[in-house]
């Protein structure tokens, strides 16, 4: 599976993504970085969203910043 996350604007407080698969719906995500909590728009925390969340976790843990792109590849 290869998901794809592209940061649409942030905040001091947040960070907000669309991510996709391959030919996937675009959806949205936000982290908060205040409570270092990840949420999707649509309240579907299905496996792809747990891709791009964990994804994104583990590069805001390491960096405490929230880059522009990222790639899941399982």
């Amino acid at each position: 599976m290869l998901v794809y996350l592209h940061k649409e604007n942030e905040t001091e407080a947040e960070a907000r993504y669309r991510f996709h698969t391959d030919g996937g719906t675009e959806r949205y995500l936000v982290l908060d970085k205040r409570s270092e909590t990840i949420t999707p728009d649509d309240g579907n925390r299905d496996g792809v969203f747990r891709a791009a969340a964990g994804k994104l976790a583990r590069a805001w843990l390491d960096t405490k910043a929230a880059p522009d792109r990222l790639i899941h590849q399982s």
